[in-house]
């Protein structure tokens, strides 16, 4: 049920976005997109923007998951600075952040009248890859490492896939 409303929310922001392109040249890069694995763990749809009125430069992205299997879940939240290096819509990208992570347990919810936590963290992220997103918006696609670190643990193979709208 919650992943078919993030599912949807993503959607409609995603139409929304493209329906309010205008026909000029974008000025300052935002982004919507879907990212497999990645620094949202096993997927997680998200928002980048840079701060200055370019297309490349320091920029910050926001995102959110949820994911449920026979009452057990767990949803994660990534956020962090980015920086991308490039011109003519090929970016390289660097970034560092954090993935707050919460699992829960609603299997005996009716017994206890309400869900359990079950444990949540923070979690630090990096990003090294590469962005192609088109100078007039449109399609994006991005790929790299998306090393994760915390609590005694570091997966410096880890990866990520994404796609999404540029506006």
């Amino acid at each position: 049920m919650h992943s078919k409303l993030i599912l949807t929310s993503f959607l409609t922001l995603l139409f929304f976005c493209a329906d309010a392109q205008e026909e000029t040249e974008r000025v300052r890069s935002k982004a919507v997109y879907a990212e497999i694995f990645g620094n949202g763990g096993l997927y997680s749809f998200n928002y980048d923007q840079r701060f200055d009125q370019r297309l490349d430069g320091l920029g910050f992205r926001a995102g959110a998951s949820f994911i449920a299997l026979d009452g057990t879940g767990a949803a994660t939240f990534p956020f962090g600075l980015n920086y991308l290096l490039g011109k003519n819509g090929k970016y390289f990208e660097l970034g560092l952040g954090a993935t707050y992570a919460l699992g829960f347990d609603n299997t005996n919810t009716q017994a206890r009248g309400s869900d359990e936590t079950i444990g949540d963290g923070l979690f630090g992220t990096m990003t090294i890859g590469y962005r192609r997103e088109p100078k007039e918006g449109g399609f994006l696609f991005r790929v790299g490492m998306t090393p994760l670190f915390g609590y005694g643990v570091f997966w410096p193979l880890y990866g990520g896939l994404s796609f999404g709208y540029a506006f």
